[in-house]
């Protein structure tokens, strides 16, 4: 009972505050994008797209294994922030936090998957 009590006036009181005071997410979110992780999943994508067309060839899976490298730890640094922030349970943003993190998360398994070649290694 008194737990319920604590949880009923913790709840009002943060309905009571005013909305300035509330974490502004969508800035939050737009602060925890970083372009240079856009810039290097972009270019990922691109190689891929290159290998598939082109076949794989030792420059075309270096330069997979080299943006790999470097995104895996970005994408990685990213979600853990995104989930950090706790905005996917604000009602205006949540939706749209919810799909970045598991855009990431698939990308991420992507990038396991390419890192994980031999010619990653």
């Amino acid at each position: 009972m008194l737990v319920r009590l604590a949880c009923g006036i913790a709840l009002a009181a943060s309905l009571a505050l005013p909305q300035s005071a509330r974490a502004d997410c969508a800035q939050e979110v737009s602060k925890l994008m970083s372009r240079d992780t856009e810039k290097l999943t972009t270019r990922y994508n691109r190689v891929l797209q290159r290998i598939e067309k082109q076949g794989e060839s030792p420059n075309l899976v270096a330069e997979e294994c080299r943006i790999t490298r470097a995104l895996q730890p970005m994408l990685s640094d990213q979600v853990a922030a995104l989930r950090q922030s706790g905005c996917s349970k604000d009602p205006q943003v949540g939706a749209m936090v919810a799909d970045i993190v598991r855009g990431h998360e698939d990308d991420l398994a992507m990038l396991r998957k390419s890192a994980a070649k031999p010619a990653c290694r």
